[in-house]
């Protein structure tokens, strides 16, 4: 009979924790992995009672966790706890996922993956000065930054560090600036989407006017709307609750990145003009996904209404 063991985790982080069970679990004599897709619980366990012709311990890698339902009660006598010749690996992207009752779980496995830190954690920084020193490279804090912005997974910001480091290697340089990290870790389309932010944040008139013109030609006017909003919301709570906005900040769980340009954004135009963007926005949105509206010349008079006030210094 089988032994259950429950994998949650989401993301990049899902992938790693996978590699590393089944990884264990061979060093155990677990020869043969099979995956399958969801299905039902009875043929399950039924067609993997015990590891087969080929191999004397076996593992069931389970996707789709979701359409099997509930674990039926009836069936709690045929898992085995751990040492089974046969494992069914569950994969979980999160705990409301997991389809075993409370009163069954103790008879199965769990692994977990660890808690990611935090954005404000001195840890994240750590990551990238690690990858850096390996290639004797150097980074900037504006680097530093944009790439904590850019990747939540902290094994996706090891690998984009390490890669990050490696190019700067090779091509001379002993300091990683944020400029390579546009130049390389950046798509097109992101690299279009951070500058209009940017520029929106700065008060760069023709900066963020160039990118919209880039990124409108992609068509893709949702997830830029999202982007705008997301960084006005901040620069709102910024002017809003100056005394408290750093605990606005990490309540919001915002990126240092981010949020220095946000501060900026609230420095600049200021909280009615900010409530009004913010508003816009949201209406330009609902408009848009009711097909009522014109996206693009909508955002582009409020981008032109609302920087062209800005007071040159």
């Amino acid at each position: 009979m089988p032994h259950v063991c429950l994998l949650i985790a989401g993301g990049s982080a899902q992938r790693r924790l996978i590699e590393t069970t089944t990884a264990k679990l061979a060093a155990k004599g677990y020869e043969q992995i099979s995956r399958r897709e969801g299905g039902d619980w009875h043929a399950l366990l039924a067609e993997n009672r015990s590891a087969g012709l080929f191999a004397s311990r076996s593992v069931i890698q389970v996707e789709g966790v979701d359409q099997l339902g509930s674990f039926p009660v009836k069936l709690a006598p045929l898992l085995e706890p751990e040492g089974a010749s046969v494992v069914i690996l569950l994969i979980c992207k999160s705990e409301s996922e997991n389809p075993i009752p409370k009163d069954l779980q103790k008879q199965c496995a769990l692994i977990k993956a660890p808690a990611e830190p935090s954005p404000w954690s001195k840890e994240r920084d750590a990551i990238i000065a690690r990858a850096m020193k390996t290639h004797g490279v150097s980074v900037t804090h504006d680097a530093t930054s944009l790439l904590k912005d850019l990747f939540d997974d902290t094994g996706e910001l090891a690998s984009e560090a390490d890669k990050l480091a490696l190019y700067c290697q090779m091509t001379g340089k002993k300091e990683a600036a944020r400029r390579d990290v546009e130049a390389f870790c950046l798509t097109d389309g992101s690299r279009g989407m951070l500058k209009l932010l940017d520029g929106f944040c700065s008060g760069s008139y023709t900066q963020c006017l160039e990118n919209l013109e880039l990124l409108r030609e992609e068509g893709e006017l949702l997830p830029l709307l999202s982007a705008l909003h997301n960084r006005t919301r901040l620069a709102l709570y910024a002017c809003a609750f100056p005394v408290e906005k750093q605990r606005f900040a990490k309540a919001l769980a915002a990126k240092d990145y981010a949020w220095r340009n946000a501060e900026s954004a609230a420095r600049l135009y200021g909280k009615e003009k900010l409530l009004a963007f913010t508003v816009s926005l949201i209406r330009i949105n609902a408009n848009e996904k009711s097909g009522q509206g014109s996206g693009w010349r909508d955002l582009f008079i409020e981008l032109v209404t609302l920087m062209g006030q800005i007071k040159k210094k």
